[in-house]
């Protein structure tokens, strides 16, 4: 969920904060501060998202695993029969995320939807704490970059059901490298960050073998001057630069190296 902001060389070294606490503070301008990396991630999901629900089997269980402000639980309300779950550390981006749904809900024509929809604020990285099993669809999107690999893949595991199908998408390692989640509390003009992960695809694909599932697609994003209309001058100084991954996997029966 990585947002960058300029800073001059006097300026402030960043607070750090805990996940929960960063974001708590975030969520209330998270929507509307510029993020360009979030503003790609959903033109890329605009692909994705239809790819990933055409391999679902019907009325699926779907978990949205950090769902934030609810950007693409809303997007999963027209899926018939669908039961769909938004789980998320911080209870104001659920505030925020069950308010955006509503407002999407009342929106939407007089057509088959989904059965259910609900949200649970709970920590996403721990398997004793999410409390979801057999979904067949999760979708995670600008979320690793907060959780260890073997933690999100372990959590993934638990709540799936076997063949079921996992989009995620998440910041590229090359922009990790030089930039992580922040923000700027308006307040106070302080520099806000949190603890980030810059995951290689070589360390997510390691993980992807080892929980056993299968990658049924996957791509990597740069920036391009074209896609500065869409995403903001924000992104400029990104161009050329890889800033995005996306994958959906499917889950297979057991875990590797387990004997049934």
């Amino acid at each position: 969920m990585a947002s960058q902001s300029d800073q001059s060389p006097n300026a402030k070294s960043p607070n750090t904060l805990p996940v929960k606490e960063a974001y708590d503070q975030w969520a209330a301008t998270y929507d509307t501060d510029g993020n360009f990396l979030q503003a790609l991630d959903s033109i890329m999901m605009e692909e994705l998202l239809p790819r990933f629900i055409s391999l679902l089997p019907p009325r699926p269980l779907i978990i949205d695993l950090g769902s934030g402000t609810a950007r693409n639980t809303c997007r999963l309300l027209q899926i018939p029969e669908a039961h769909v779950a938004g789980l998320d550390i911080s209870e104001n981006m659920i505030e925020k995320g069950k308010s955006r749904c509503r407002e999407v809900w009342d929106s939407l024509p007089p057509v088959p939807t989904l059965e259910t929809l609900g949200f649970k604020r709970c920590d996403i990285s721990s398997t004793e704490a999410v409390g979801f099993h057999n979904a067949e669809g999760v979708i995670s999107t600008l979320v690793m970059e907060h959780i260890p690999l073997e933690n999100f893949f372990a959590v993934c595991h638990k709540i799936m059901a076997p063949g079921g199908i996992l989009l995620i998408t998440n910041m590229h390692s090359d922009m990790g490298a030089i930039s992580q989640a922040g923000f700027v509390d308006q307040a106070t003009g302080d520099k806000i960050q949190t603890k980030s992960y810059a995951h290689t695809l070589s360390e997510v694909e390691e993980q992807i073998t080892a929980k056993n599932f299968e990658i049924l697609w996957k791509e990597e994003r740069a920036v391009s001057e074209v896609d500065l209309e869409k995403i903001g001058e924000r992104g400029r100084k990104w161009v050329g630069v890889k800033v995005w991954f996306g994958m959906i996997l499917r889950k297979g029966e057991t875990l590797a190296g387990s004997r049934g």
